[in-house]
């Protein structure tokens, strides 16, 4: 061990007459662990949150989706769904068509948003279904409900229920309502409220026979969704300028913008804190070098350079700053773990959209912060360990 290192971890234990300036030194390493670990927990928690949302939306929503340039029915789905499947990248590629229609339960009256779709296209509702199934879509005259939206119609499997459509007849004056008699066939839970209280699924030939219409688009599921952008690129050079392909991240861009802004947002003042309570640092190091300087004298006088007056200093307010730094990234990390395997905190569904508080942290994101930490503690030593490398020795030993 050098000498340097050697005095600076000695001028870290107590003894009788400096317990103030160890309780500082204490303080501060406290005051680092806490802001780390706070830094730790807010950024899983964020994390957390926006892939369960990312996971969510993705779950039910498509990863691309393809329109008419003129929002009209696309005339040829066939052969768009095999451009966009011979697509790389592209995992699976169905047609589907949308309306808005007024549902009539036991209990109360409800607007809904009914999706047409294929029943062979829908595996990926499969973990989503909670009573009945998909296969009941094959009846005519079957419907899946959302979970809230069956909760607020007083409806449950195998009930029969009233559908309004606003354009499903056709008059001499126009189009008219109509209304028809559907059958809840299954129950899903998207685990998303705004999609559960508004979202029922039909079958596409049966949305095809009401409307008489064409397909309203064509969604696509990708391989890796972190991929969208560059298929996108490449389907719409395929397809050319008829139709318009969106990704997910275009359709959801203000959800994920605010989540992000958050989340640095919530990062500058952790990072904040960090700095603040480093300053603790810089106040105990200014004690210490105000306590040490008979031995910073002799030290000068026996030969020690300025450079390694500076180091003693620098050495003990870094050992300050890495115990802190590992304490608060030891015990923010094993929060993260023990939440996400004993689901701790748990949350209210009817306020948010899932039931656990979801952390999730990786082991970078761990190592990044502490990082930075000790860099912020490393460069708080600078002023007080300059201020020891000014102490005359011939001054301070004349009058010691």
């Amino acid at each position: 061990m050098k000498y340097e290192s050697m005095i600076a971890l000695r001028y870290l234990r107590s003894k009788r007459k400096e317990k103030f300036i160890s309780f500082t030194n204490w303080a501060a390493a406290v005051g680092i662990a806490i802001g780390v670990m706070a830094l730790i927990v807010v950024i899983a928690v964020m994390t957390g949150f926006q892939d369960e949302i990312r996971d969510r939306i993705l779950g039910v929503n498509p990863h691309m989706l393809i329109s008419d340039v003129l929002n009209g029915p696309i005339t040829n789905p066939d052969a768009i769904v095999e451009a966009a499947k011979s697509t790389p990248g592209v995992a699976a590629a169905f047609p589907f068509t949308t309306f808005q229609g007024l549902a009539q339960g036991p209990q109360r009256v409800s607007g809904v948003v009914v999706k047409g779709m294929n029943p062979k296209d829908l595996s990926f509702l499969n973990h989503l279904v909670k009573e009945g199934s998909i296969e009941s879509l094959n009846e005519k005259g079957s419907i899946l409900v959302a979970k809230e939206l069956a909760r607020e119609l007083g409806l449950r499997v195998g009930d029969v229920f009233t559908l309004l459509v606003p354009f499903g007849g056709i008059s001499p004056m126009g189009a008219t309502p109509e209304t028809i008699r559907l059958r809840v066939g299954g129950i899903f839970q998207t685990g998303m409220y705004d999609i559960d209280s508004m979202l029922a699924v039909m079958s596409l030939n049966d949305v095809q026979a009401l409307l008489g219409a064409g397909v309203s688009g064509v969604e696509v599921k990708l391989n890796d969704v972190y991929e969208a952008p560059a298929v996108r690129s490449a389907l719409a050079r395929k397809l050319g300028p008829r139709y318009i392909v969106r990704t997910w991240i275009e359709m959801n861009r203000n959800l994920f913008s605010a989540l992000k802004l958050e989340k640095i947002a919530m990062f500058v003042i952790l990072v904040l804190i960090i700095l603040v309570a480093s300053f603790n640092i810089i106040s105990s190091l200014v004690m210490t070098v105000m306590e040490k300087k008979k031995d910073i004298a002799i030290l000068k006088a026996m030969g020690a350079r300025n450079r390694s007056v500076m180091k003693i200093f620098m050495a003990e307010g870094l050992t300050i700053g890495a115990f802190g730094a590992l304490a608060g990234s030891i015990i923010g990390y094993l929060m993260c773990v023990i939440q996400n395997w004993l689901h701790i905190i748990k949350l209210s569904q009817e306020v948010y959209t899932i039931n656990v508080l979801p952390m999730k942290i990786s082991v970078t994101d761990v190592l990044l912060i502490a990082s930075v930490t000790i860099v912020i503690c490393l460069l708080s030593t600078l002023y007080p360990s300059y201020k020891a490398t000014k102490i005359d020795p011939v001054e301070t030993l004349r009058y010691e």
